[in-house]
């Protein structure tokens, strides 16, 4: 296997403190932050959002926000305006979890304790409430067979459900805790789910040949937090945050079965979730979203001049409050930036 060390692209900004993971109190404020993809400018802000936690990108121009008190708001990204909300869970304190929309247009959302809940988009209900494992930490929707993959943080396994019937499929163990989870776009049939271990160690399933989790021989060298696909190219990135360290960095993956090639890139902050819009930039923009030591928000933005194996810092851009999530539309317009204060 070859590998490639991209060195710092960015000035590293040395900063005093604490490196754990900062914990707030769930009455917090949101704000929703559009950012122009051409310029990368901040063009407008949606302010005094409650509690926000899960952002998604539902058509052109609704958004879904999801909170910490179980409350769905479906707001309006061109008015700036909400749309609607209703409440599809009870509040918890702790805040909903991962949420992913699956090919049916239905919602699903990793509620409190075990729990994941459907909602029907088409008539803002809850269709359906049930536990498919323990603790499910992170879910991934299937864009071409009726099905959803999640981790279970207490069983350390990755599991499938059938969307059909939202009765769980197969299980397979791990033998490291579990922190994400992604399926391939188009494909649909390579799982990689990435490891909060020391080592950053990854699991691959192949659905053509197995159910089975297998450790690849590849790893990223420190806890992972997120992975996503990329669209082509069978490459895959990983956000490694480094909460020991004054920066964190993105380990870059190609190739699902047997990988072939890693690139590794530092951020200025803590990486911890990130987006890629195939339709923004020359072969897509990658936006990372970190935390930065004081608790606030730095999005380092990546371009692919060359190939996806080769990112070069576009613009970094710094915003005030708390990262909660990050989400890039499908017509590649606007970066969205959820943030709380």
């Amino acid at each position: 296997m070859k590998s490639i060390y991209i060195p710092f692209l960015i000035l590293l900004i040395a900063v005093l403190g604490c490196h754990e993971v900062m914990e707030y109190q769930s009455n917090d404020q949101s704000c929703l932050t559009f950012i122009r993809s051409s310029d990368f400018q901040v063009e407008r802000c949606m302010e005094g959002l409650p509690q926000g936690r899960t952002l998604l990108s539902c058509g052109s121009l609704d958004l879904i926000l999801l909170t910490a008190d179980g409350t769905l708001y479906r707001i309006d990204s061109e008015e700036m305006t909400v749309d609607t909300s209703y409440t599809i869970g009870g509040s918890s304190g702790t805040g909903y979890g991962d949420a992913a929309i699956v090919n049916n247009g239905n919602l699903y959302v990793l509620g409190p304790g075990s729990q994941v809940i459907e909602v029907d988009l088409s008539t803002n209900s809850v269709e359906d409430q049930f536990s498919p494992g323990s603790r499910p930490g992170a879910i991934c929707a299937s864009s071409i067979l009726g099905r959803i993959y999640f981790t279970d943080t207490e069983e350390d396994c990755i599991g499938e459900i059938w969307t059909s019937n939202n009765h769980t499929g197969f299980t397979t163990n791990t033998m490291h805790p579990l922190a994400d989870i992604m399926i391939h776009r188009t494909s649909g049939r390579h799982i990689v789910a990435v490891c909060s271990d020391d080592l950053g160690s990854i699991y691959g399933i192949w659905l053509d040949i197995s159910e089975t989790a297998r450790l690849l021989e590849v790893s990223t060298g420190s806890p992972c937090s997120r992975v996503i696909p990329m669209n082509a190219d069978s490459v895959y990135m990983i956000c490694c945050p480094e909460w020991a360290s004054a920066n964190g960095y993105v380990y870059f993956i190609q190739g699902y079965v047997d990988p072939e090639l890693t690139a590794q890139v530092y951020v200025e902050g803590h990486p911890i979730d990130m987006c890629f819009n195939a339709n923004s930039g020359y072969l897509g923009n990658l936006y990372i979203m970190s935390r930065t030591d004081s608790g606030n928000t730095v999005i380092t933005v990546f371009g692919f001049p060359f190939s996806h194996m080769e990112p070069e810092v576009v613009s970094v851009i710094s915003i005030d409050g708390f990262p909660r999530d990050i989400i890039a539309p499908t017509n590649g317009e606007y970066l969205i930036v959820l943030t709380s204060d």
